[in-house]
């Protein structure tokens, strides 16, 4: 560990290999390949430049099994570890480098989108230019009215029923991202009819238990929570088109 920040990440050192193999986080732009291919030409063959401006967090998801796992995400910097991706899996036999990194531990999705937020110093007409960080706003509201400290009802991951998927989540919006609000009115706006749907759902959960998704309904009923019973979340469609 180089240094530790006044909101708890670290700075420290890793393989370029080992970066270059980390996942890029679902929340950040849309990698712009222009951009990348600018920077892979800037720096030639002179790839071990690109050995800082990198950050990522590491978050508890649920594994196949149900079993927590610790995940890490490239939160900054997906542009150069892109190029050093393509460098590595160019040529068997390149040498590694050092990079510095720097790293920071959240619980939640929200946890990570302010993060985000900080290091990248967004500004609002920012959030009209890129339909991810759009979505990123409606995930922090959702989180905000159904996740609690006794229970979290959207998690990361690939969750199981009847808890709620925060990637399933982001596809969904992202689906109909052209038709999202941009003000935080809207937004809010949304996220009053999606709680106003769950307890729709919660009123009529006795006709539904009779359907092929009984069991999940059953489950979904006793946390008070229905909206990821739809493996193929319907409703965000339904609340933002009708």
């Amino acid at each position: 560990m180089l240094h530790t920040f006044h909101d708890g990440s670290v700075l420290r050192t890793m393989s370029a290999m080992e970066l270059a193999k980390i996942t890029v986080w679902h929340g950040n732009r849309t990698l712009d390949k222009a951009h990348a291919e600018r920077i892979r030409q800037a720096v030639g063959a002179c790839v071990n430049t690109l050995d800082s401006g990198y950050c990522i967090v590491h978050y508890s998801e649920p594994d196949t099994s149900g079993r927590m796992v610790r995940q890490s995400y490239l939160i900054d910097g997906q542009h150069r570890a892109a190029v050093l991706k393509e460098h590595f899996l160019s040529g068997l036999c390149e040498p590694d480098f050092p990079v510095v990194v720097r790293e920071k531990e959240v619980e939640s999705e929200t946890e990570a989108i302010e993060f985000f937020n900080a290091i990248n110093n967004v500004k609002p007409q920012q959030w009209r230019t890129d339909p991810a960080i759009l979505v990123n706003k409606y995930i922090v509201e959702m989180e905000r009215r159904f996740n609690t400290k006794k229970a979290k009802m959207i998690r990361p991951g690939a969750t199981r029923r009847p808890y709620l998927s925060v990637d399933k989540l982001r596809d969904a919006l992202k689906a109909v991202a052209d038709e999202l609000g941009q003000e935080k009115a809207s937004i809010e706006a949304f996220c009053d009819r999606v709680m106003e749907k769950n307890k729709a759902l919660m009123s009529s959960v006795e006709s539904l238990k009779d359907t092929k998704n009984a069991k999940y309904y059953g489950d979904a009923e006793k946390v008070g929570f229905m909206l990821a019973v739809d493996p193929k979340l319907g409703w965000v469609y339904e609340l933002i088109m009708n």
